[in-house]
């Protein structure tokens, strides 16, 4: 064996004896009720609900799932037939008995015992106006068109899908969420928050293009390949998009990163944790030229 080999695995030997448990003292104030639902028009609303816990070990995130609660569900102030307790791919929900409407306002309540109960509110946005999507195949460009409504703020998230047909019907490919970034070519009103680096989600507020009518190229990581795509528009209300935005490195990098502090990650759950929020996602589902 060559010296050099030797004093290479000598070192990573010493390493990692040398290796030690970084402790992290998080402020914990005690359990409370944790709510979650992003609250799509035109489908059923799933509300999560669960109880929070001090995080004294990465590998154990598992929240306790509430199953005896009381959930009630307001819209415009009228209330709605109770959710009902279901269980969807192993996680318990309480699901709603009707669908949602647009620009509905939706109060969620929940009660516990030994916890203190939750409310929390929020509407459901507008569809984004958008149209035209195109892409060809062996290049790196995604297209689309959307019109900015200027009578609202208005706050948006792109993903874009490789897929396929199933019986005619043009469904996106199981987990294969493409990587893009914003073309600095073409997307000027964003320049200076374009980045070098390809993201699975895109979260804009409509400062830049307020009332216009935007062309979006997307540059995409890799090359296109598939046969069909799907780019996903979603209109936001201002907790999503906060929300959103502040988990974003939990969600998509599928890491905990304890550098962020929990305060700055948005709420709208009075008394405890988690978000209740509306998103309506619009598709363009299309042929790759």
């Amino acid at each position: 064996m060559r010296p050099f080999s030797l004093y290479a695995i000598l070192l990573i030997i010493v390493m990692a004896a040398c290796e030690k448990e970084s402790r992290i003292d998080i402020p914990y104030e005690g359990d409370k009720i944790v709510l979650n639902s992003l609250i799509q028009p035109d489908s059923l609303m799933y509300i999560r609900v669960t109880k929070s816990k001090p995080v004294k070990e990465s590998g154990n995130l598992r929240f306790p799932e509430l199953a005896g609660a009381v959930v009630t569900l307001q819209e415009d102030g009228t209330t709605l037939p109770a959710p009902r307790w279901t269980v969807i791919n192993g996680k318990g929900y309480y699901v709603s008995q009707g669908v949602a409407k647009v620009g509905a306002r939706y109060t969620v309540n929940v009660s516990y015992t030994g916890l203190a109960s939750v409310v929390a509110v929020d509407s459901t946005p507008t569809r984004p106006a958008t149209r035209d999507a195109f892409a060809q195949k062996t290049s790196n460009r995604v297209r689309f068109s959307l019109k900015d409504n200027a009578a609202e703020k208005n706050y948006y998230r792109i993903r874009v899908y490789n897929a396929d047909t199933v019986n005619g019907v043009i469904v996106p490919l199981k987990q294969d969420t493409v990587k893009f970034r914003l073309d600095p070519s073409y997307n000027n009103n964003f320049i200076d928050i374009i980045g070098n680096a390809y993201y699975s989600e895109v979260l804009l507020t409509d400062e830049r293009i307020n009332g216009k009518d935007v062309l979006f190229v997307l540059q995409t990581s890799k090359e296109i390949i598939a046969s069909h795509m799907i780019v996903e528009v979603s209109g936001l209300t201002r907790g999503a998009f906060k929300y959103l935005d502040g988990t974003y490195s939990q969600r998509l990098e599928d890491r905990l990163d304890f550098s962020i502090d929990p305060v700055n990650i948005f709420s709208n759950v009075e008394n405890g944790y988690g978000i209740v929020a509306g998103v309506n996602a619009g598709r363009l589902s299309f042929s790759v030229e």
